[in-house]
Parts: structure tokens; C-alpha cells; sequence
């Protein structure tokens, strides 16, 4: 054999014990002297191939993150205007324009989009998203963690927004890990490797089910331990089923690149969701047991790492579907790119695919799961509706006719605009005007919403700065006797709004400015 040939073959045979070794390099085809010159000349062929194909998804990235973009700021700039929908539907306006520009940006870097290019899997990663997070909405509707306001008054745009919301999860977990493949992150991370028996199993199992039951049987004290349940319990059954996809695989290899990548986009996605939804009309709000006063946005500052948890707990949901054949594989595979070499999971066994006799089942099951979980969501999660003119306690039809002739067509545009200007373009007494604003901005304070004031109302709390004076305890009483939900008038819920109700009227220079 040549010379040449054998330095080729040396340079490029892969230490089996070396982690995460990249493949030969596509060049040893044109070796001089190797298998002939047409295989240097194919090798020459797919190389320049490979190159156009990168180059056309590069440029399809670059638009796909520049509409991404684009969309972004739009909704970015109209939400903070107040247009409507877009104001009470931001959340959703964002995020998806967010994913398109995640995975533009990866393919405008690697030459192929993870999602665009792959719409099964995406498809795949979208759905199951749902399904993911209803799983950890009927878990708050014991724990009473956090509380949605300001939703869609009807029933299919509400449960429809909802799932759009949920959807965009896991696409998020996704990309976010896959941006901190991309630059490198923890690259060659490494510790003894551990070796998993099957009493380890045992632990995870018992562990994860002790963390499920402490949290629902006392839910003030142990309610962090939700987030991480999941990953114990289902990483016994994905380590068995394919441990190049599992985490408990990745520890067997020694291996913490992915584990701490899995925790950086978790962090950094959830920063991203807690600021999407501080600029929301409908939004949640944390009631966490002795953490309601520290806040960056909504979320008490110790939330945010139970983010990063959270995403350990999305790849191992999603790897335990995959697992079954009811979701599409792909999350551990990828196109190769710069940072093929510390791709730290194994592409997923031939045996881990989409088994058509079980996804449409699967299917089915998961949105009965959903509909049930959003049924309780409706009943004990939502406390208030968007806030609309008709509701407004006080406000007979004549004058919500004038408020709407004069281009005041919603219950917060109301209550942002001063009584005096209110009174001059409605053609209402001043009296009048001052009243409705009041009511107004009674409604739209921190969540309250119609419903809630209309009680509040018809106790004699007729403004905010009256709310600011009323105990804790009569404004339970008031608003449970008039509502029959039955977490309406919580006590955590009404401390949200005493302390946005005192903090407006010590702002303003006078309670009649607070109130109208």
C-alpha cells in the first residue's frame, strides 16, 4: 500500500474511547494513490454539493430570521401602543415571531434551519408542547402557584390562544439548547464516568414520586419540587429504551455538556417568557407562598431557577414520547455543523420512530387531556376576562354607546384617559365621566377585571384609592358573595391587588388623580 495512503488512513481512523469524536473527514476519497480518481472527483462533487446546500439555507435562514425579526418589533411597538388584539394576545404575537428568528439565526450560522427544515419534527415539537404543560397546569390547580388574567371573555378563542401559548414551549427548550450547542457551551465538560445499575433506577423512581406527592400533599412547603419530578421519574425508562438520548446516558459517559446546556437555555428562555408576559394584556401572576413581594416582572427572583429544571424536564418528556413512537425523534439529531464535535447525544436508535398504530391514539388521548385540564383551568386557574365596556359595573347602555362613539371602546383605553377628556368627547356630565373612569380603572387594575369589580362595586369599593383603604378580609367577603367560583377572592389573589392599589394612590398627588 502507498505511503500516502497509509499517513491518510492514520490521520483520520477515530479513537473509539475518545468522546464525542467527529467522523473521518470527507476528504480521504482524493487521496492521491486511494481508491481512484473518481472517487476524488465524486468526493470533489459532494463537497461542492454540501456547499450550495449550506449556502441556499443560509440565505432561507437569513430570511427567516429577518422576518422574525420584523414581526417581533411590530408587535413589540403596537402592544406597547395598546392596539387591539395584539396588546391582549402579545404573548402569542411574540413568541412565534421569536422562534422564527432562533431558527433562522442557527441556519444562518450552520447552513441548515433545525425546525424549518425538519416540519415533521417541528410539527411533532409543537404538539406535544401542549399536552407537556397542561401536565404541569393540573398540577397548579392544587398548588395555586399562579393565576391567569385578562383571557378571552369567549370559549373557542381563549382555549385556542391557550394551546398557542403552551405550544411554543418545547420549540423554545429546543432552540435555546441548540443555540448553546452552537457557541460552544461547557464544550468538553467532563467527570468520572458513572456507571447505572438498575438500583439507580429504583432511586430516580422513588425519588421522582416522593417529589409529586410532598408537593401536592403540602403545597405551600414543597411546591418547588414539581420541577424536576418528571425527570426522574422517566429517565429510568428512556436510559433503558436508548441511552444516547438520556441524560442518565450522558452521565454514564461521563459527559455534562448537555445537562448544563439543557440549564443555560432554560434559563435564558425563561427570562424571555416572564418578559413576553410582563407586556401581555392576558397574563399570569405568581401567588408563590412567601415570595410575593420580590419580583423581576412576575415571577419571584427565586422562580427563575426552577427554569432551568424545567428544561431538563422538556427534553426527557419529549425523549420518553419519542420512545414510545408517539412523537417524531429529533431532538437529540442535527444536521452537522461547528459544533458537531461536542454533539454530546447519539443520534436515536433505529428502533426509536413514529409508530403509526400508536400517534393518532396517542393523539386523541392528549387533547381529551387538554380539554379536561383547561376545563379546571377555566373553573379555579382564570380569574378574570379582558375587560370590556359592556361589563362595566355602573355604565348604562346610553353611555357606553357615547364611550364607543368616541373612539373609548375598551375598558382599559378608559381608564387611560383622564375623566375630564373623557367628559368633553363623550358629551357625558362630568359627574358621569369621572364615575365610569373610576370603574374603569377599578377593572383594569393588576387583573381585577369586571367581575371581580362589579362586586367590589356594589360593596360601596367604588375606585382604586377606596379599594387601597378597604381590609384585606372585606374584600374577600365582597367578591365571594357575589362569585361561586370557588378560588375567587383569595386571599393571595387580594393582597395582588391591595398592594397595586395602595402603591397607585400613594404614587398620585391625590386619591381623586388615582381614581379619575
Amino acid at each position: 500500500m502507498p505511503r500516502a495512503v497509509k499517513l491518510a488512513r492514520a490521520r483520520d481512523v477515530v479513537n473509539p474511547n475518545a468522546p464525542f469524536s467527529p467522523p473521518p473527514p470527507a476528504s480521504y476519497a482524493a487521496v492521491p494513490g486511494g481508491a481512484g480518481g473518481s472517487s476524488g472527483e465524486a468526493g470533489t462533487r459532494s463537497d461542492e454539493g454540501a456547499g450550495t446546500e449550506r449556502g441556499t439555507g443560509r440565505r432561507r435562514g437569513a430570511l427567516e430570521a429577518g422576518l422574525g425579526a420584523a414581526a417581533l418589533f411590530v408587535a413589540i411597538l403596537l402592544a406597547a401602543r395598546g392596539a387591539q388584539p395584539l396588546r391582549d394576545w402579545f404573548f402569542q404575537f411574540a413568541w412565534y415571531p421569536t422562534l422564527l428568528l432562533l431558527d433562522g439565526g442557527l441556519a444562518l450560522r450552520t447552513g441548515s434551519a433545525l425546525l424549518a427544515g425538519r416540519p415533521r419534527f417541528a410539527l411533532s415539537l409543537w404538539f406535544w408542547s401542549g399536552p407537556t404543560w397542561y401536565l404541569f397546569e393540573l398540577l397548579n390547580l392544587r398548588m395555586a402557584d399562579w393565576y391567569y388574567v385578562f383571557v378571552p371573555a369567549a370559549l373557542p378563542p381563549r382555549w385556542a390562544g391557550t394551546f398557542a401559548a403552551f405550544a411554543t414551549v418545547l420549540p423554545a427548550i429546543y432552540l435555546a439548547q441548540r443555540w448553546m450547542d452552537e457557541v460552544g457551551l461547557a464544550r468538553g465538560w467532563s467527570r468520572p464516568r458513572f456507571r447505572v445499575r438498575r438500583r439507580h433506577y429504583a432511586v430516580c423512581l422513588l425519588l421522582g414520586a416522593a417529589f409529586v406527592l410532598l408537593a401536592v400533599r403540602w403545597p405551600d412547603a414543597f411546591f418547588p419540587l414539581i420541577w424536576g419530578a418528571s425527570t426522574l421519574l422517566l429517565e429510568p425508562f428512556n436510559h433503558a429504551r436508548d441511552p444516547g438520548s438520556s441524560l442518565l446516558g450522558d452521565l454514564a459517559r461521563g459527559s455534562w455538556t448537555r445537562i448544563v446546556r439543557l440549564l443555560a437555555g432554560g434559563a435564558g428562555i425563561g427570562l424571555l417568557w416572564e418578559g413576553y408576559n410582563r407586556l401581555a394584556g392576558a397574563r399570569w401572576i405568581y401567588t408563590v407562598p412567601g415570595l410575593e413581594r420580590l419580583k423581576l416582572f412576575e415571577m419571584p427572583l427565586p422562580g427563575f431557577l426552577g427554569f432551568p429544571v424545567f428544561a431538563l424536564d422538556c427534553f426527557v418528556i419529549y425523549h420518553a414520547l419519542a420512545n414510545l413512537g408517539v412523537a417524531v425523534p429529533g431532538w437529540s439529531a442535527g444536521p452537522p455543523d461547528s459544533a458537531a464535535a461536542e454533539r454530546q447525544a447519539a443520534p436515536e436508535r433505529p428502533a426509536t420512530r413514529l409508530r403509526p398504530g400508536r400517534a393518532p391514539v396517542a393523539v386523541v388521548l392528549a387533547l381529551l387531556f387538554c380539554a379536561a385540564v383547561q376545563v379546571g383551568l377555566d373553573r379555579w386557574t382564570v380569574d378574570s376576562s379582558a375587560p370590556r365596556l359592556a361589563d362595566l359595573p355602573g355604565a348604562s347602555p346610553a353611555e357606553i354607546r357615547h364611550l364607543e362613539a368616541a373612539g373609548l371602546g375598551g375598558a382599559r383605553a378608559l381608564a387611560e384617559t383622564d375623566s375630564a377628556a373623557v367628559s368633553r368627547r363623550a358629551g357625558l356630565p362630568p359627574g358621569r365621566a369621572g364615575a365610569l373612569v373610576r370603574a374603569a380603572r377599578l377593572a383594569s387594575l393588576r387583573g381585577i377585571g369586571t367581575r371581580n369589580a362589579a362586586a367590589l362595586w356594589r360593596g360601596g369599593v367604588r375606585g382604586v384609592c377606596a379599594l387601597a383603604r378597604t381590609p384585606q378580609e372585606r374584600v374577600t367577603a365582597l367578591v365571594r358573595s357575589e362569585r361561586e367560583d370557588p378560588r375567587a377572592g383569595r386571599p393571595a389573589r387580594v393582597r395582588v391587588w391591595l398592594r397595586a392599589a395602595r402603591r397607585a394612590c400613594g404614587e398620585a398627588r391625590s386619591p381623586a388623580r388615582a381614581d379619575g
